[in-house]
């Protein structure tokens, strides 16, 4: 992380207001003095869990656990980096900031002479293009696709050369740093050195969010190939699973048409464009993802998935369903006549028989059952057609529209819908058995992102009373109660000053370790959005909390020791054995104490 002092990451926090950001991208509503509400932007949710308070400055989404200031509202929702986020905060509230250096961070600088370099070879592809004579070929497979030269520019389509060399040579004499060169995903190496990769492709830049070059895609020219496209590999700024092509260009045509078309490659997408229907994104011939889903889903309620006529594309299509309708999107369906994709079926019959496709695609259940009946001639076929469509319903969390889907499918399977629904409901049973046994396995990391609601009002009492805090610090001191989040946010909670103006060391650089740690950091904004007890009640509830983690501690401890007497027994260490005996009796004799203290009071009490 770039090494900003805490005075100016808390001068841009102090800049901007929250509500502002998050509220430019989503849609808050009212939800008392001060909060606001929205539904989650990172899970599929009915009833709105995302809360923004104004006065803390904080944000936490229930949902999904994410949660922190407005830095890290962007490095969840646009996929930044702190450093990106920060700077992006900066320049909204007009605060210039030193510019990172290799010395100061290393990753951040390479993030950044990455995105340098793409911006600078997409100008350098795109003269190629425009150049008379090296661009030719690639000028010439354009017009022959009718690829209006607006498109052209605005998706800025460029052409690299056959020869091997040209990009490498002319990077390094722009003086790029070697690093950046080699993990770039844009030169290979053999024997005889480094080699572009990208050659006699007309290639297509690849943006995110922000509108910057991450990546490039390139279709073949020279008809050699064996490979018609390829895209580039994986770098610090470029995450297939992250990215959609042409969702940078799409963004307000989605708002406006209120569904959107997803197709599989670069120049079905620009086609499409071409047609009049520019809510359109692709996946670049990468299985759709659940991040990707979810991006689809801050803009559009609806898709429409446009698939390969053949077995592998219908079969794609369906875990592509499943996909979207657990991100919360209803899901459409068309398969172009004659096996057309839609570059080649607009071009043979038209943008408006296009456009009138897909006003009427049908649902994808109906879809699919209207493509696999005539194939549905066996038990066995119907079965797993049957596991198919449950796995793409397995997200839908509307009953009626379930209850609807099984009909349709009943129907195309030429079976009960008792029978139906009956099977669908031992499938769920036994994903659920699947997840449970998966949670079990990952239990160390679902621990420490979970809380209990104790643990989060311990936390917001605290923050609302801070001579509960002095007093708790009191009875907790030299404490380990644990190595999980809930430890290390306590921990931060209790060194925070009494007054914004009696901050010391230890306070400060438990907040720079905060932002650090992405699941302090959610833990923090949860409580932080708690309504605390009223004084009485939390003067009473941090007492038994504070009573509850000194006896969860004491327990430890007996253990721990325990076991080192065991150890000493064996190694007849006497001496040993007899300090074992008497600290661990003290323990004990305190845990009596703590059990049978009266209840009430304040925290003092259970020193």
């Amino acid at each position: 992380m770039l090494k900003y002092s805490r005075d100016i990451i808390e001068k841009v926090l102090a800049s901007v207001d929250i509500v502002d950001v998050i509220g430019a991208r989503l849609t808050l509503k009212p939800a008392g003095p001060n909060r606001f509400k929205a539904l989650s932007p990172f899970t599929n949710e009915r009833d709105p869990s995302f809360m923004v308070s104004r006065d803390r400055q904080m944000f936490h989404c229930f949902s999904s656990g994410k949660g922190g200031d407005a830095i890290r509202f962007l490095m969840e929702y646009e996929g930044l980096s702190f450093g990106e986020a920060l700077r992006l905060l900066a320049a909204q509230a007009g605060i210039r900031l030193a510019p990172a250096t290799a010395s100061e961070d290393r990753e951040e600088f390479l993030r950044n002479s990455l995105l340098e370099l793409n911006d600078w070879v997409n100008k350098r592809f795109r003269q190629h293009l425009a150049d008379r004579a090296r661009g030719e070929k690639a000028r010439a497979c354009l017009a022959q696709r009718d690829i209006p030269d607006e498109l052209v520019r605005r998706f800025g389509l460029g052409y690299a050369p056959p020869d091997g060399n040209d990009l490498i040579q002319a990077a390094r004499q722009k003086q790029f740093p070697r690093e950046v060169l080699e993990i770039s995903g844009l030169f290979r190496r053999n024997d005889s050195g480094w080699y572009d990769f990208f050659r006699d492709r007309l290639t297509f830049p690849i943006r995110d969010l922000q509108g910057r070059v991450v990546a490039f895609g390139g279709r073949d020219l020279s008809g050699d190939s064996p490979a018609k496209y390829i895209n580039s590999p994986e770098t610090p700024v470029y995450r297939k699973s992250r990215v959609l092509y042409g969702l940078y260009e799409a963004r307000e045509a989605l708002r406006k048409a209120g569904r959107a078309v997803l197709v599989e490659g670069y120049v079905d997408l620009i086609r499409c464009h071409a047609a009049g229907v520019e809510y359109v994104v692709a996946t670049c011939g990468t299985a759709l993802t659940e991040h990707q889903a979810t991006l689809i889903r801050r803009y559009v309620p609806e898709i429409i998935v446009v698939y390969d006529g053949d077995e592998a594309g219908l079969k794609a299509a369906v875990r592509g369903a499943g996909v979207l309708t657990s991100a919360g999107l209803r899901v459409r369906a068309l398969a172009l006549p004659d096996g057309l994709d839609p570059d080649d079926f607009v071009r043979r019959d038209g943008a408006a028989a296009f456009r009138d496709l897909l006003d009427t695609a049908p649902d994808f259940v109906t879809f699919y059952a209207g493509i696999r009946r005539d194939r549905l001639t066996t038990p066995e076929a119907k079965s797993a057609a049957a596991r198919e469509m449950f796995e793409m319903l397995a997200g839908v969390d509307s009953t009626i529209l379930v209850e609807e889907y099984l009909a349709r499918i009943a129907d195309a399977l030429e079976i009960s819908v008792w029978v139906c629904k009956r099977e669908y409901e031992r499938f769920i049973a036994s994903r659920k058995q699947q997840g449970s046994a998966r949670r079990e396995t990952d239990g160390v990391r679902t621990t420490s992102r979970t809380s209990s609601r104790d643990d989060l009002m311990l936390l917001a009492d605290l923050l609302a009373y801070p001579d509960l805090r002095r007093e708790a610090a009191m009875a907790l001191t030299d404490m380990n109660v644990d190595r999980s989040a809930f430890a290390s946010a306590l921990e931060w909670v209790l060194e925070q000053p009494e007054s914004p103006e009696d901050g010391d060391a230890a306070a400060q650089n438990a907040a720079a370790a905060l932002r650090l740690n992405p699941d302090v950091m959610e833990m923090v904004s949860a409580a932080m959005l708690q309504d605390p007890h009223a004084r009485p009640m939390a003067d009473a509830f941090v007492r038994e909390r504070v009573r509850a983690l000194r006896v969860k501690h004491l327990e430890s401890e007996s253990r721990r020791l325990t076991e080192t007497l065991r150890t000493a027994e064996r190694n007849r260490d006497e001496r040993q054995v007899v300090e074992l005996l008497e600290t661990i009796a003290d323990i004990r004799r305190q845990m009596d104490e703590l059990v049978r203290a009266p209840r009430g009071g304040t925290t003092s009490a259970v020193q």
